[in-house]
């Protein structure tokens, strides 16, 4: 064979192998598709992630060169690529998961602070009875604590003595013909004469539009506006430790001019007349102002010594000198004729419970109740007594703006 047709066979040859090369990827192994492509196919069947992938030694077996040595880069960056993908499906899963569990949570929560605030602003006021009244009864209405309009904790939740739920269950009590009498037990020190005056009123228009009669019983202090609201009873009894009596009219004030002075510090008011900032702490208190709210005391005393006189049927004399404002005993105040017996509260209950006029009759308490969510929480808490010097003084400046007319044993009004 000569050496023209060595050539011409060579080239016959070079065709056949560069055709091979192109057709091999078709007839052995799929052709690698795109990642994008494989993803829109997800339905279709995974391979398997131990078969190899077509590679170059593949060809090379295949054209009979000399393979080299395994590339197992490739296969491991495959199965990390398929594992990677797989890993980050599953995550978003997990996230929808865990993201519709926070929702829930939220909405929730949500709820419960929707309905605490609703229940907080929400009229929670109650009349606690022992037991339901089907007939006739005998209501007994606490006044406990100091007599004022409103009486609330260092969190603003009302506790003791509520005068405004007092008179309505009064006006309740007119209108209602199944209560046949009422009690008042009483444990106060008293408080403000407007107050106590206002009860007093409605204790004698529920006697004197009803016809019923009101008993009262005092517990271990019955002073001052206490008093003056119970001369409207019928009857009047006490404990044998009760305190009772400071008939009398007080208002109190502070003078802080001396320290103010000590400390440099010099009050300003601009005022329309000599008089309109009587009992100022900061500017002092002149003779003339001393006369003038003396006056008031005055009219406010004549109005209690009247009540008492009235009342108990006392020569107004002797009421003026049992009222300088002095405390009694039990024994004192029967001896006075303040008061009708001495007994304990249970012999009291008893000795109503067998008058002819109470025989077919229920005895209740009423007494206020706040079942709201704001007293319940708050209501745990602990009370908030410590203060700072300057806090103290600044409250008793506070109160010195605000004085008023007291029934008081003590000046308790804030």
């Amino acid at each position: 064979m000569d050496e023209n047709e060595l050539m011409g066979n060579s080239s016959e040859v070079k065709p056949v192998e560069l055709e091979k090369k192109e057709e091999q990827p078709q007839t052995d192994a799929p052709a690698e598709q795109p990642q994008t492509d494989a993803k829109a196919e997800q339905p279709k069947a995974v391979e398997p992630a131990d078969k190899p992938k077509p590679n170059a030694n593949t060809e090379k077996k295949q054209t009979g060169e000399p393979a080299d040595k395994p590339q197992t880069t490739k296969q491991i960056n495959y199965n990390t690529n398929y594992n990677t993908n797989y890993s980050k499906n599953k995550g978003g899963k997990g996230c929808l998961f865990w993201g519709l569990i926070a929702l829930g949570i939220f909405i929730t929560l949500n709820g419960f602070i929707i309905f605490g605030i609703a229940a907080a602003f929400s009229s929670a006021d109650t009349v606690e009875e022992a037991d339901t009244v089907y007939g006739d009864y005998v209501e007994t209405i606490y006044i406990e604590g100091i007599i004022a309009s409103d009486n609330v904790n260092g969190y603003g939740v009302a506790t003791g003595y509520q005068h405004q739920w007092t008179l309505d269950e009064l006006d309740y009590l007119i209108n209602d013909d199944k209560n046949k009498g009422l009690i008042l037990y009483i444990n106060s020190g008293g408080g403000g004469t407007y107050e106590s005056d206002e009860m007093y009123l409605a204790l004698k228009k529920y006697k004197e539009e009803t016809g019923r009669p009101i008993y009262a019983y005092y517990a271990q202090t019955a002073a001052s506006g206490a008093l003056y609201l119970s001369m409207a009873a019928d009857e009047i009894y006490a404990n044998r430790m009760t305190m009772t009596g400071s008939i009398g009219v007080m208002i109190n004030s502070y003078d802080a001019t001396g320290l103010m002075d000590k400390l440099g510090i010099k009050d300003i008011t601009i005022k329309s007349g000599k008089n309109k900032n009587m009992l100022s702490p900061t500017a002092g208190t002149t003779q003339e102002e001393i006369d003038i709210l003396q006056s008031m005391i005055n009219e406010s005393y004549d109005i209690f010594v009247g009540i008492v006189s009235e009342e108990r049927g006392i020569p107004l004399e002797k009421a003026k000198q049992i009222a300088d404002g002095r405390v009694y005993s039990a024994q004192q105040a029967k001896a006075l004729g303040l008061i009708d017996d001495i007994m304990s509260h249970d012999d009291f209950m008893d000795m109503l419970k067998g008058k002819a006029e109470f025989e077919d009759c229920e005895f209740i308490d009423a007494q206020y109740t706040d079942d709201s969510f704001m007293s319940l929480f708050f209501s745990k808490l602990p009370e908030i007594e410590t203060k700072s010097e300057a806090s103290l003084l600044y409250d008793i400046m506070k109160k010195s703006s605000n004085t008023q007319l007291e029934y008081s044993i003590n000046g308790e009004l804030e």
